[in-house]
């Protein structure tokens, strides 16, 4: 029975995404025949958090290294790990690897790899958008704010990356990074890694969801941060919108948003509804008619999207990253450019004519979905784990 072991910041339970995927792709391994484990910051000895373990956790490395003594495992599956855990522990599997000849595999779950700051933000009067030319740059790596919080977090950023990625190149011992979006898997590329496209699997069946109402109703459902752009996307709310947009949420910008709203005069055509448990958050998206996600910074591969998609609920998303990729996959939903006011306007006239005409929720996702199963999404991982081993 092969051995697999999977390194995370957080544990299962934690159910961030990260966590979420690691937990659906060690299940699909163990139905198909495989020894899965994992590792995780739980699993330390002492967990705790400094400066010092941000930039390389002597800890997690003995720890780590006393497991693969144990467990053996013929393939690593990485998820995140700079958090907690910190890239120090890819010499601990380097020096693994040239002892066992094991695989090394990674799911970039975000821009981790090719930038200081996961979200691919730097920010400079709000958050901005890495530009995929740029990657690379000595000068944007080290003159740039990579933290909302300022430059000495930035600073922790800068350090680590640079340390671990630019001057000891530990990126290396990656064999393939598994990219959930092609966009994404052109920005590894371009890092000198090898990659496969290999989308996240569908989520599982929602709870039953009631009709959609009458009126046109359009769902946010996530964190609400500056980086996800509310107010830029409200901006291009006409009063007297004839629909509902309600955002499912919290966050450290609720209160700014909501400020916004009442300046603007669209408490009739905006309800903040709070943040609501997994399950009720599906249903509401299943029972909208469109779900929103106006970020104006890069997506990797935004499940919401896809739940909506599974949900035969239709899309209005921000032409960025990988929810441009969701919605020209699957030839369904609206793309606006990010503070485009009338444009913003001219795509919410759209939708309202088109569920008007009943066209709106009238498209068939099947064939995309088909392609996210979980079987493919097993079969795509078990091809990673046993193709060739190789350096990038």
């Amino acid at each position: 029975m092969k051995r697999v072991l999977h390194v995370n910041d957080y544990a299962p339970d934690a159910l961030g995404g990260a966590e979420v995927v690691m937990t659906r792709t060690a299940d699909l391994l163990r139905a198909a025949g495989y020894d899965v484990r994992t590792f995780t910051a739980a699993d330390l000895p002492d967990r705790r958090l400094s400066a010092i373990r941000y930039l390389d956790n002597r800890v997690a490395r003995r720890a780590l290294a006393k497991v693969l003594d144990t467990f053996r495992p013929a393939v690593v599956h990485l998820h995140n790990y700079y958090h907690l855990l910190s890239p120090g522990i890819l010499a601990v599997l380097a020096d693994y690897k040239r002892a066992t000849a094991a695989r090394v595999v990674m799911t970039a779950h975000d821009y981790h790899l090719v930038c200081p700051n996961s979200g691919g933000n730097w920010f400079r009067n709000g958050p901005r958008a890495i530009q995929p030319e740029r990657i690379g740059s000595w000068a944007d790596t080290l003159c740039r704010r990579w933290d909302h919080r300022g430059w000495s977090y930035s600073v922790l950023k800068v350090a680590q990356h640079v340390w671990h990625y630019r001057l000891r190149d530990r990126r290396r011992v990656i064999d393939l990074v598994l990219c959930p979006s092609r966009f994404l898997q052109d920005l590894v590329t371009l890092v000198g890694l090898r990659t496969a496209h290999v989308p996240l699997p569908n989520p599982p069946p929602g709870p039953p969801a009631g009709p959609r109402p009458e009126r046109l109703t359009i769902t946010f459902a996530g964190r609400i941060e500056p980086e996800k752009g509310l107010i830029p996307f409200l901006g291009g709310v006409r009063s007297g919108f004839n629909g509902r947009i309600q955002i499912v949420g919290d966050g450290a910008d609720r209160r700014r948003v909501e400020e916004f709203v009442r300046a603007r005069g669209l408490t009739n055509e905006v309800a903040f509804l709070g943040r609501r448990p997994h399950a009720e958050t599906l249903r509401l998206i299943a029972e909208s008619h469109v779900v929103l996600l106006p970020s104006v910074v890069l997506e990797n591969y935004p499940l919401s999207l896809i739940e909506a998609l599974a949900a035969g609920t239709n899309i209005l998303a921000s032409d960025l990253g990988g929810m441009r990729e969701i919605v020209t996959d699957s030839g369904v939903g609206y793309l606006f450019t990010p503070g485009d006011a009338s444009q913003i306007a001219d795509r919410l006239d759209r939708i309202a004519a088109d569920h008007a005409s009943g066209r709106l929720n009238a498209f068939d996702a099947t064939a995309f979905l088909a392609g996210r199963d979980e079987s493919a999404y097993r079969e795509a991982i078990v091809r990673a784990y046993e193709a060739g081993r190789g350096a990038a």
